[in-house]
C-alpha cells in the first residue's frame, strides 16, 4: 500500500486531526450530544445521493469486470442496511421528516458533494477511486479506534460497527488495492490533491456539527 500511505501522508495533519476528533471521541464513549449527533448526520444524509452516483460512476468506469462487481455490492449495501439505519437514528433522535429531507446545507457538506460531482464527472476511475478511499478509509480508521464495549445506544453503537465490521475492512482494502493498481504511474499531484481536499473537508464536517449547535 505504497501509494495509498504516502497520500494518507501528504492529508496530514487533516487525517489524523479527523480520526482523532472530538466528534469521534464522544461517540465512541457514548456521551455525544443528542442535538450534535442529529446534525451531524442530517448533513452527513445529504451525501447520499452523490455517494451512490459516485459509487455507480465507479462501476462504469472500473476496468476489470470482477472490481466492477465488488463496486455494485457494496453499492447495495449503502442503499440498503445503510439507508435503513439513518431512518432508524432520525426516529430515535426524534429528528423529523422535514429536517432530513430538504436540511440547509453546511459548507462541508456542499465542499464534499461538490468534490463527489467533480470525480463522477472526470469518469477517472482513480480519481473516482481516491474519493471513495478518503471516505472510507477514514471512517475505519477512527471505527477502528473503538474497543469493546461499544457504547449501549443503537443509533451509537450500530454506526461505528457499521464502519469497523469484517466486511466494511474488505471493502476498505479493496478500494486502496485498486487505487494502488491503477494509480501506479499516475503523476503523484493528481491524486494527492483531490486526497488532501478531502481529507481537510472530513475533518471540517466533524467541526461543523459542533458549529451548527453554536448557531
Amino acid at each position: 500500500m505504497h501509494l495509498c500511505h504516502r497520500l494518507r501522508d501528504a492529508a496530514q495533519p487533516h487525517w489524523d486531526a479527523a480520526i482523532h476528533h472530538r466528534f469521534v471521541d464522544e461517540l465512541i464513549e457514548g456521551r455525544i450530544d443528542d442535538a450534535v449527533f442529529a446534525r451531524y448526520l442530517v448533513q452527513d444524509y445529504c451525501f447520499c445521493d452523490s455517494f451512490v452516483r459516485l459509487m455507480g460512476a465507479a462501476v462504469c468506469a472500473a476496468d476489470d469486470a470482477d472490481a466492477r462487481l465488488v463496486h455494485a455490492r457494496q453499492l447495495a449495501v449503502v442503499a440498503g442496511d445503510e439507508h435503513r439505519y439513518f431512518l432508524d437514528a432520525f426516529a430515535a433522535l426524534g429528528v423529523e421528516e422535514r429536517e432530513w429531507r430538504s436540511p440547509e446545507l453546511a459548507g462541508p457538506t456542499r465542499e464534499f458533494i461538490d468534490l463527489m460531482d467533480e470525480a463522477c464527472a472526470s469518469q477517472d476511475y482513480a480519481v473516482i477511486l481516491v474519493v471513495l478511499v478518503v471516505a472510507e478509509w477514514l471512517y475505519l480508521d477512527w471505527a477502528s479506534r473503538a474497543t469493546a464495549p461499544l457504547p449501549p445506544r443503537p443509533e451509537h453503537h450500530d454506526w461505528i460497527r457499521i464502519h469497523a465490521d469484517a466486511e466494511f475492512v474488505r471493502w476498505v482494502d479493496f478500494l486502496r488495492g485498486e487505487l494502488e493498481r491503477v494509480g501506479a504511474g499516475r503523476e503523484f499531484e493528481c491524486l494527492s490533491t483531490p486526497f488532501i481536499r478531502a481529507a481537510r473537508i472530513e475533518e471540517r464536517f466533524f467541526d461543523m456539527a459542533y458549529d451548527q449547535a453554536r448557531d
